[in-house]
C-alpha cells in the first residue's frame, strides 16, 4: 500500500468545496465503521476516518467565493429537483492502492447523481477550473482510513476478507455542498455550506454559506 498523504497534499489553509453524501444521522453506518475499528487499529500506518467525518466524495470542486457557493447550490438544488431519493448499500470493505474504502452500490444510481452534480457545477463556475472527470467513470466508495506509508497490507487485507460485517443501507434523501479542510496526514473536515434535497420539486436549498469565517476560501 502506498502513502495517500504524499499525493493529497494540500497547501497550508486551503479550503475546497465539494458535494458530498454525509453520514451523521445513518447509525447503521456508524455501526458499519466500528466494526472495522479493532482491525484498522492494528496498524500504525493507517489513519482511520473518525465517525462523525465519514463521508462519501460525489464530487470535487476547488476554491469558491461565497457569492459561487451559493449560486453553485442554487444550480443543484434546480438540477435535483427530478432526482428521486434512492437506497444505497455500502460494504465491503477492501484494501486500496492508498487505504480502506467499502464500495457503495448502486454504481448506476450514484455515478448518475454525479454527473448531475458535475453538469450542475460547471454551468456556474465552468469546466476549466474542475478537476478532470474520471477516465474510468465514477467509483462511488467510503473511506473508512488512509494509509501514511508504504507497507505490507497482506494480513489486513486477509483480516478484512474474514471480517465481512452486514452492509450498511440508507436512503440517499440529499447532498451536501462542504466547504472542506485537510488536516495533514490525519483526515478531511469541513462545514455544511448547503444541504440539497432530492426530488423536492420547489422546495429550495437551504443554504449556509454566511457561515464561513471571515477571510476563508472559499
Amino acid at each position: 500500500m502506498r502513502d495517500f498523504w504524499a499525493t493529497h497534499h494540500w497547501p497550508a489553509g486551503e479550503r475546497r468545496a465539494h458535494w458530498h453524501l454525509l453520514f451523521d444521522d445513518q447509525p447503521t453506518v456508524h455501526s458499519y465503521a466500528r466494526a472495522h475499528a479493532e482491525i484498522l487499529g492494528r496498524h500504525s500506518e493507517l489513519s482511520p476516518v473518525p465517525v462523525e467525518w465519514l463521508h462519501s466524495t460525489l464530487l470535487s470542486i476547488g476554491s469558491l467565493t461565497p457569492a459561487q457557493a451559493a449560486a453553485v447550490a442554487t444550480a443543484g438544488q434546480s438540477a435535483l429537483r427530478g432526482f428521486e431519493p434512492f437506497d444505497i448499500e455500502i460494504g465491503p470493505a477492501q484494501t486500496i492502492h492508498n487505504g480502506v474504502v467499502p464500495a457503495i452500490y448502486p454504481e448506476d444510481r450514484l455515478s448518475a447523481l454525479f454527473w448531475t452534480l458535475r453538469r450542475a457545477t460547471e454551468g456556474v463556475v465552468g469546466p476549466e477550473v474542475m478537476p478532470a472527470a474520471p477516465d474510468d467513470g465514477f467509483w462511488p466508495h467510503m473511506s473508512l482510513a488512509y494509509s501514511g506509508a508504504q507497507w505490507d497490507h497482506d494480513e489486513l487485507s486477509l483480516a478484512l476478507t474474514k471480517l465481512r460485517p452486514p452492509r450498511a443501507r440508507m436512503t440517499v434523501k440529499r447532498v451536501f455542498l462542504v466547504d472542506q479542510r485537510q488536516t495533514w496526514r490525519d483526515r478531511y473536515t469541513w462545514t455544511v455550506l448547503a444541504e440539497v434535497p432530492l426530488g423536492q420539486g420547489h422546495q429550495v436549498a437551504e443554504q449556509h454559506v454566511d457561515a464561513q469565517a471571515e477571510g476563508s476560501q472559499p
